[in-house]
């Protein structure tokens, strides 16, 4: 049941996942509004910063990428004496983590340090807590830096996000060889419902389910350790989306390795 033009929704089902799925749609919501040379262009990306540097901070997101890195070499590598396995494949994706797993070990203090010393930034972080408390009077630096050319505002911010390389390249690793570790696979909610059972023997870190565009539902999951349920429920305009009476077909990935 190959899916045109689909719509992809993911859960997450740890933590760390959470985290780290966060904090690849704030780059990328960042980098896109980067290019922009309105001053609102560059007003968005700023923000998109603050929240990196306030979910930086929040734990030990060191620690917790050096576990994933740890965790999928040490699953990967046990697919080394499996007949079918592309060899030379696996073994660069394993060298690719290798070299991530030296680069993170490598970087000295907590990630986005350098952002948080910025006079600039962080006088603007001190302003986040008050609704609309970015105003031209609240900051003056900050509007005299957003008065200046589009292409210095630009360096600036290409510079502040390649600062964070160190931490959204692992992630981007790990996020992209999870994704590619299961296949779609077909499946029936019959009346807009299905619930499965997870193996705990092989922990699925991400759902991943696909449904064309222009169905007229989207999925609600929920998921545990060992089991997750998915409706599907029609949106109703202002009023609360109700689950559909019919059966959806979709695709769904377990990505666990």
């Amino acid at each position: 049941m190959p899916v045109e033009n689909p719509i992809l929704y993911e859960q997450p089902l740890n933590e760390r996942m959470r985290t780290f799925l966060r904090l690849e749609q704030l780059f990328r919501q960042t980098r896109y509004s980067l290019g922009g040379f309105s001053m609102w262009d560059s007003r968005h990306s700023v923000n998109g910063l603050i929240q990196i540097l306030e979910l930086l901070a929040r734990g030990d997101l060191k620690n917790e990428i050096l576990k994933e890195l740890e965790r999928l070499q040490a699953s990967l590598m046990a697919l080394q004496d499996r007949p079918g396995v592309d060899q030379a494949q696996l073994g660069s994706v394993l060298h690719q983590l290798q070299q991530a797993e030296a680069e993170v070990h490598g970087q000295s203090g907590q990630f986005g340090q350098s952002l948080r010393d910025n006079e600039l930034l962080a006088g603007i972080r001190q302003r986040t807590s008050i609704v609309g408390g970015d105003c031209n009077f609240d900051l003056p630096a900050y509007h005299h830096w957003l008065s200046r050319d589009p292409e210095r505002r630009i360096a600036d911010l290409e510079s502040w996000l390649a600062s964070l390389d160190p931490v959204i390249q692992p992630i981007s690793m790990i996020l992209a060889i999870l994704r590619e570790s299961a296949d779609a696979r077909e499946q029936r909610a019959e009346g807009g419902f299905h619930q499965q059972n997870l193996d705990p023997g092989q922990p699925v870190q991400l759902l991943r389910i696909q449904l064309p565009q222009a169905m007229e539902v989207f999925p609600e999951i929920s998921a545990g350790k060992h089991r997750f349920s998915v409706r599907f429920l029609e949106p109703r305009g202002s009023e609360r989306p109700v689950q559909t009476d019919q059966n959806v077909d979709f695709l769904l990935s377990l990505c666990a390795l």
